[in-house]
């Protein structure tokens, strides 16, 4: 009878190998489970477990749950979510260290199963249940991180990054905060080590783009998809909070040593666009876009072939000379080279800063402008606009006020459309409602609050200065 059962397991398995890639397209549970006992010992596992899944009776489920996962490895996708639910749950509630390990070990090979079975799971898999290796790779990461008994981080690390360089932009935010936590205490462990230090500020750069874009999503999304933009918004915007206050706490990122660990390697790849823009990308980020090796690093990329960010960086060395025309001209050329919207209005923003440090507010309120038209959620430019208009104001007290009253009205857009801008945007209209016409001399003029008026081709409301 032993031989016998041997015999039918070691036949079962050799099927299911088999069956992994296979395409399983159009077929029904009963095509999925074979024939006989096994059969019918997976369908009673699957309503048995299904059952008590519901109910949250996960310790119950086990047994249930075993029968169909191994009889019936490619019966139903949720046999593996499921189990990975059920097994993260006994592991947090149980406190008897054996078990712990016991349910950790059937965690990671519902993981490893999985990604066995992939191919043929998803042949079958409706648009909800189909997945991708750099999921699963994400989840089994986050898990091992997290319960692992005697975790090693190299490990954890290398899961991290087998699954988000696949997924990118579609890694979860929780598996963004485990990963960039991963690679801050991997740096931590080891500080003088260059390679993880320049892994840690690559890996957190990473995290923190990856939630900009999602959340600058969110912001298009709000107009036309309420409920999505406030469910990114939910997820990512406290990862992004919390990796920046993990890397404010790292200290990995001051000028001095991004400059020790990029000036080496600028030399050595400074024939490699592509390693040059990501170097100029990092001090950016960080500020540091002041240090000669910032500016050695533009000018090889430019000298190879000019890139927006390049030509940026020589205008920023220009403005630090005196140059602004020389910059203005640089800029400029950056907004023509770039195709991505987000990066134009940054660009655009940048002309009118120096037009505007250069004393011509005209041409810097245009620049504002086609920053707004790349970006319209891009606050800072409605600010710099403002203070464009409000250092145009010209005429008799009264003509000038109404100047003050579109600056104000731009102020407010600023913090209407990013409400990061809030503070600089309330300070400045406190700036500009101390130049509002006084109340006292408005009727002599015959002039009443909320009145409408043209200032610069726009139109504005009169407002009054009651303290005047």
């Amino acid at each position: 009878m032993m031989k016998k059962t041997l015999i039918l397991s070691c036949t079962l398995a050799a099927m299911a190998l088999g069956t992994s890639a296979q395409d399983l397209r159009g077929t029904r549970l009963e095509d999925r489970i074979g024939h006989g006992q096994d059969s019918i010992d997976v369908r009673q596992g699957l309503s048995l477990y299904q059952s008590y899944f519901k109910q949250g009776d996960y310790l119950e489920a086990i047994e249930p749950w075993e029968v169909a996962f191994t009889k019936g490895p490619l019966s139903q996708s949720r046999v593996y979510t499921d189990g990975a639910w059920m097994f993260e749950n006994l592991i947090k509630a149980e406190t008897d260290e054996a078990k712990k390990n016991e349910y950790f070990d059937k965690l990671m090979k519902i993981y490893d199963q999985r990604l066995q079975y992939l191919d043929a799971l998803n042949s079958f898999a409706s648009k909800k249940t189909y997945t991708t290796k750099g999921y699963i790779f994400c989840r089994k990461a986050t898990d091992y991180y997290y319960y692992c008994p005697k975790m090693n981080n190299e490990e954890a690390y290398k899961m991290f990054r087998s699954g988000i360089d696949d997924v990118g932009l579609n890694t979860e935010a929780f598996v963004l905060y485990a990963f960039i936590d991963c690679s801050y205490r991997r740096y931590i462990a080891d500080k003088e080590n260059v390679d993880k230090r320049t892994d840690f500020i690559r890996d957190y750069m990473e995290c923190n783009d990856i939630c900009d874009q999602l959340l600058g999503q969110a912001k298009e999304f709000a107009e036309t998809d309420t409920i999505q933009a406030q469910k990114i918004v939910a997820n990512y915007l406290p990862t992004q909070v919390q990796c920046n206050d993990l890397f404010v706490q790292s200290g990995a990122a001051d000028c001095d040593a991004l400059e020790r660990i990029y000036s080496a390697g600028v030399e050595e790849h400074k024939n490699d666009v592509e390693y040059l823009d990501a170097v100029l990308k990092t001090l950016e980020q960080f500020e540091c876009d002041k240090s000669q090796i910032y500016f050695k690093a533009s000018d090889y990329i430019y000298a190879i072939k000019p890139t927006p960010r390049a030509a940026i960086a020589k205008a920023k060395r220009l403005i630090e000379g005196g140059d602004t025309n020389g910059a203005i001209k640089l800029a400029q050329e950056a907004v023509d080279m770039e195709n991505d919207e987000i990066k134009k209005s940054l660009y655009a923003y940048s002309v009118a800063a120096m037009y505007f440090k250069k004393g011509n507010a005209a041409n810097a309120r245009q620049w504002c402008k086609k920053a707004l038209q790349f970006q319209p959620s891009l606050g800072k430019a409605y600010l710099l606009e403002a203070s464009c208009v409000a250092r145009l104001a010209s005429g008799n007290n009264l003509e000038k006020s109404k100047f003050y009253c579109l600056a104000y009205d731009k102020a407010l857009r600023a913090k209407a459309v990013d409400p990061a801008c809030a503070g600089a945007a309330n300070k400045a209209c406190g700036s500009y409602a101390g130049h509002f016409f006084p109340k006292s001399e408005a009727f002599f003029q015959g002039l009443k609050e909320g009145q409408a008026a043209t200032v610069l081709g726009e139109s504005t409301t009169i407002r009054l200065n009651n303290a005047r």
